[in-house]
């Protein structure tokens, strides 16, 4: 996995074959399938790849970043474009976080200029591809040697 196209998200819950996540500082609930197992660190991070199926792409000039609906599976979401992915994949930040459009021919993700504010219409079928479990674990601090309390 390339590491730009790594979002970290919340583990929210399991929804029948979809996994339910949260976008961080946001109310977003995505419903996505997932690629294989998800197992989210003990305060409920997880991290992967988002990749939607897009069918058609608009070049904007105006607004924010957003993803529509709230709450369910993405239909729409409008974002800066921050680079490309193998397959025709457009990666496109929204809220600080990766999303990667798999782009239908018609358009060629290597064409749209790195910075270019884009609107994506996706189909059905939204993915995560959860990373190694491994790599939800939260990082030990640095330069703090660990204490066992429990020792008399």
């Amino acid at each position: 996995m390339d590491p730009q196209n790594i979002a970290r998200l919340y583990f929210k819950q399991q929804a029948g074959d979809l996994i339910v996540l949260n976008i961080p500082g946001t109310n977003y609930l995505l419903h996505l399938r997932p690629a294989g197992p998800v197992v989210p660190s003990p305060q409920g991070r997880v991290r992967g790849v988002v990749r939607l199926p897009v069918w058609k792409l608009d070049v904007v000039t105006a607004g924010g970043a957003f993803i529509e609906p709230v709450f369910g599976r993405p239909r729409r979401l409008q974002g800066k474009v921050v680079g490309v992915a193998p397959g025709n994949g457009v990666v496109v930040e929204v809220f600080g976080q990766p999303i990667v459009g798999q782009l239908p021919p018609r358009w060629n993700a290597a064409e749209l200029a790195i910075g270019t504010r884009v609107g994506l219409d996706v189909q059905d079928g939204g993915v995560f591809e959860p990373m190694d479990p491994q790599a939800n674990r939260e990082p030990a601090p640095r330069g703090l040697t660990p204490v066992n309390l429990g020792a008399g």
